[in-house]
């Protein structure tokens, strides 16, 4: 009855970020995924963290956007996802964070996973490099896990 179970991932080592990236198709991986999630806490009170939200996802795509550019290996269209609860911000708790984006291998050097991780790491860790220094410009404090 179960199928060939076709979806393959690899840790990323992180500081500050529990990264994961994967496809879910290990048998021709031309679509490469990157998850990220980790913990943030504002360390001021404010009425509304909206703002500095959007500009954390914004350096976050630009980042992603400049890596691309300046790499064979993928193609410069991405998706990407972004999420935090910007409206359960409060100052002294903890809020989740979490991303996730989607790349496409260009197509004549279609890699196998574990070699996409091996060559792709240095560049993935840049970008949430890039991310956590708009986290902490705009006054967060990040960690890992909620304790």
């Amino acid at each position: 009855m179960g199928g060939v179970r076709l979806n393959s991932e690899k840790k990323i080592d992180s500081e500050d970020f529990k990264i994961k990236i994967g496809t879910t198709n290990k048998l021709n991986p031309l679509v490469i995924y990157v998850e990220g999630r980790a913990f943030i806490s504002p360390e001021y009170e404010k009425e509304d963290y909206k703002r500095e939200v959007h500009e954390m996802s914004h350096a976050l795509k630009k980042s992603i956007s400049e890596h691309l550019r300046s790499t064979d290996k993928f193609d410069n269209k991405y998706i990407v996802d972004f999420q935090i609860a910007s409206n359960g911000i409060q100052y002294g708790k903890k809020s989740f964070l979490s991303f996730q984006f989607l790349m496409r291998q260009n197509k004549d050097k279609v890699l196998k996973l574990t070699e996409v991780k091996t060559g792709s790491s240095e560049m993935v860790l840049e970008i949430v490099g890039d991310l956590k220094k708009s986290i902490i410009d705009h006054g967060y404090k990040l960690t890992k896990t909620k304790k």
